[in-house]
């Protein structure tokens, strides 16, 4: 087809039906047909290019030149019916010339008002060569389709009936049966329809999971006393927690355990993420551990049992058995002293006693801190 014709179609119209020329034109020349169809039947994907004039003509004006030669190098010719390209010398001309070069059977007429063989001037749409060359038979099946493909088709919407009429102008280009290619139009609609649809959906959530991550959360950390309580020893001071995310590390303070330290503007997605938690506090053990951080976070606090527990004093004098806390100690030969509490019987201070005295040890102590004399 393209070795021998330059254009597809020549598309004959009345100026005022322009507009509808140039819609269809364009319809027809940016349809892409199915591969399948293409490989099956080769053809091309696109029908193109169409011929399309568009000039200020006046009725009875003779055909110029170029215009048949375009027309002699199209294979179909189009024709744009209506009541007022019925009345155009120009299209009426137009067809006279294409039949004449023995193409009878390729004119498309294309309906976009009025009716054909209505017999009524106002109404009819076929130019008079049409209906001279192509009367009305009785059995409108005998009628070669030179009916023509009316884009105002009743029951559907004008947009539905003019891609329906496009279609079938592309079937009867190609020779291709139009039932079946409508039937792959509507699945390629169908797929392309499921195809935004999923990719609205991914940009919806890609947008969701963006102003999500974009947001921040309120993450809450409470260290808590896991040791035995002992109301003899001091309150923890000096409490510091930090936390450490990725690329920055969040610090804060708290007056005492069990006291609710809130880290504002964490990104959600550090939620159900492992990272590293650090709380310390005098007189116990630093929490140092890596853990799922959630919007609660409690980490147990141990006392550290040396800080009051471990007693240590050097004994000046003649060594004798001691009591410390209710305990019976022995110094060593350097009159040292060393003994150890749990945590829960620990204090700030504890009596030592001795035959013929008494005297106390105030925690923390050193090796040397205390030194208790005789009498």
């Amino acid at each position: 087809m393209q070795d021998t014709y330059q254009y597809f179609a020549f598309i004959s119209f009345q100026n005022a039906d322009a507009r509808e020329a140039v819609r269809l034109q364009h319809a027809i020349e940016s349809y892409r047909l199915p591969a399948v169809l293409c490989r099956q039947n080769s053809v091309p994907r696109r029908i193109r290019p169409l011929y399309c004039y568009i000039n200020d003509m006046h009725a009875g004006e003779e055909l110029m030149q170029e215009l048949k030669q375009r027309m002699e190098n199209s294979r179909f010719l189009i024709v744009v019916c209506s009541p007022r390209s019925a009345k155009s010398v120009y299209v009426n001309s137009g067809i006279e010339y294409f039949i004449s070069l023995g193409r009878r059977d390729s004119i498309i007429p294309i309906i976009i008002d009025g009716v054909p063989y209505s017999s009524d001037p106002e109404t009819e749409c076929f130019p008079e060569a049409l209906r001279r060359h192509f009367p009305k038979h009785a059995d409108p099946l005998q009628d070669h389709s030179i009916l023509g493909i009316n884009v105002r088709e009743a029951g559907v919407s004008r947009r539905q009936a003019y891609d329906r009429a496009m279609l079938m102008v592309v079937a009867r280009m190609l020779q291709l049966d139009f039932d079946g290619l409508l039937l792959r139009e509507k699945q390629r609609r169908r797929r392309r329809a499921i195809g935004w649809t999923l990719l609205s959906l991914v940009i919806a959530c890609a947008l969701g999971c963006t102003w999500y991550l974009s947001q921040s959360v309120a993450v809450s950390v409470i260290p808590y006393e896991a040791s035995p309580h002992n109301d003899s020893l001091p309150p923890a001071s000096h409490i510091t927690v930090s936390l450490s995310l990725e690329n920055e590390s969040k610090t804060d303070s708290l007056t005492a355990l069990g006291d609710t330290l809130l880290f504002r503007n964490i990104p959600p997605r550090y939620i159900g993420r492992e990272v590293r938690l650090c709380v310390t506090a005098d007189g116990y053990i630093p929490c140092d551990t890596n853990m799922v951080l959630q919007k609660q976070n409690r980490l147990p606090m141990l006392r550290n049992p040396e800080i009051y527990g471990h007693v240590h004093f050097r004994l000046i004098g003649k060594p004798q058995t001691l009591s410390v806390a209710g305990r019976t100690v022995l110094p060593d030969k350097d009159g040292r002293v060393d003994i150890s509490f749990p945590v829960a019987e620990q204090r700030k201070a504890y009596p030592v006693e001795w035959q013929g005295g008494a005297d106390s040890v105030y925690m923390p102590c050193g090796g040397d801190d205390v030194i208790i004399t005789e009498p």
